[in-house]
């Protein structure tokens, strides 16, 4: 058995359908999935889930099939895959992170 830390993944992802869906709507379907995923955050329509870099391909293969969040038919698509938080947020997600000032 290794001892090694896992090296995480983080996958930016997109829910669309036919309304805006909760933080607690999308954590249900993606803890629904065969390998639940951790989900780090969902701001309508756009997350983030932690995985494994050993389960990443599966992990985005299971987010791409969600086809019903809350009962309500739903499209997912993953947006990219980062190894940080930070990185996948600016990258993907449209979130930039404010400049310091003073610089």
């Amino acid at each position: 058995m290794s001892t090694h830390r896992p090296r995480y993944r983080y996958i930016a992802f997109r829910a669309e359908g036919p309304r805006a869906f909760s933080r607690e709507e999308v954590l249900q379907a993606v803890h629904a999935l065969p390998d639940p995923l951790w989900l780090v955050s969902f701001e309508s329509p756009e997350g983030l889930v932690r995985t494994t870099n050993v389960r990443k391909d599966d992990a985005v293969r299971a987010l791409n099939g969600i086809d019903r969040i809350a009962g309500l038919a739903a499209r997912v698509e993953t947006l990219g895959t980062s190894g940080t938080i930070r990185r996948a947020t600016e990258k993907y997600l449209g979130r930039r992170s404010r400049p310091s000032e003073g610089r």
